[in-house]
């Protein structure tokens, strides 16, 4: 488990919580301190606190815990649907032209990257 990776997928989720770590901290009952040192990935999260963290956070242990992008697909491909759901044709059009434009440009600089 590579906890500096948890920590900063709960500092993702806290922030577009719109939360701060001590209003996290103290929603789940723990010190500001150790929320912060979660996040950083300098003390180890028990399972009862990563899960509590998970509920306040409108999130799932699951999604906080994913380290291999290859599983993390069906989550991130959740999430893109849910971006399109409340869009007209034409936005979705637009959408998935810039998402083809981000895709081609990723793959141009992965080929240029040295190995």
């Amino acid at each position: 488990m590579d906890y500096k990776e948890l920590g900063k997928r709960i500092k993702t989720a806290r922030l577009a919580a719109g939360m701060t770590q001590e209003q996290l901290a103290e929603r789940i009952n723990l010190s500001g301190g150790h929320c912060a040192h979660v996040e950083r990935g300098t003390t180890k999260v028990s399972l009862s606190a990563l899960v509590a963290m998970a509920n306040a956070l409108d999130t799932t242990p699951d999604k906080l815990l994913i380290d291999n992008h290859h599983y993390a697909t069906p989550h991130l491909l959740t999430e893109a649907q849910g971006l399109f759901e409340d869009c007209d044709p034409d936005e979705i059009y637009v959408m998935l032209q810039a998402a083809a434009a981000i895709k081609k440009s990723i793959r141009i600089r992965k080929l240029k990257r040295p190995d």
